[in-house]
């Protein structure tokens, strides 16, 4: 059976999903077979995914061990929530200038649906918030930045899944959202790059704690 790129870059979104949705907790070992039975495909583009994961840090490939979830540690948090306070207020504030009245009424809706998410259930919770950031960046007319962010959220997002949220960092989440479409809709763009760079630095800080608390 012939597989191409698109076979391995298939299982690899498949995967990472698995991961962030806490199917692989970090330690779980990842077996090419079970997973080509899991994903209905053959060895080759499970293999072929599992060199991208590596080359990620996503997952480790030790010689006859095979594959493993990757432990989150705070090198990778400080890593990717460096590029997220670069790329974040880049998106943000070309957003607070061109958004429009069909793009606040879209990005509200995503928030109705986050803020009826209770703080026990992280994967919908992640899911939504990833969403409503998306939204945002995926207006900018750079879509190469674009790849660039969402690879890194998908990243986080999957590593940090055993991380759990506070409520009181849950409850600070959705106001700073609230906050930044406050900003989008007074087009107010020096107010909104404040909000978002509150928001990845609380993120950044509460997940730091968070992973030193569960580390003693």
């Amino acid at each position: 059976m012939k597989t191409s790129s698109s076979d391995g870059a298939s299982i690899y979104s498949r995967i990472l999903a698995d991961i962030g949705g806490g199917v692989f907790a970090a330690g779980t070992r990842l077996k090419v077979q079970d997973l080509a039975d899991r994903y209905g495909t053959s060895i080759i583009p499970v293999r072929e995914a599992l060199r991208l994961l590596q080359g990620e840090g996503i997952v480790t490939i030790a010689q006859n061990k095979g594959a493993t979830v990757s432990n989150f540690d705070s090198d990778s948090l400080r890593d990717i929530f460096e590029v997220l306070q670069l790329m974040e207020p880049y998106f943000v504030e070309t957003f607070a200038r061109s958004c429009t009245e069909a793009d606040l009424v879209e990005l509200e809706a995503i928030q109705k649906e986050l803020e009826a998410v209770p703080v026990e259930d992280k994967p919908t919770f992640t899911g939504l918030d990833l969403q409503f950031h998306e939204f945002i960046a995926r207006k900018h007319y750079n879509g190469r930045a674009f790849g660039i962010w969402k690879l890194q959220r998908r990243i986080l997002n999957a590593l940090a899944m055993s991380v759990p949220i506070s409520r009181a960092r849950h409850a600070e989440i959705l106001q700073e959202h609230r906050d930044l479409i406050a900003a989008f809709r007074a087009n107010d763009k020096e107010q909104a790059m404040t909000c978002i760079k509150t928001h990845v630095r609380g993120a950044g800080e509460q997940m730091y704690l968070q992973l030193k608390t569960n580390r003693q």
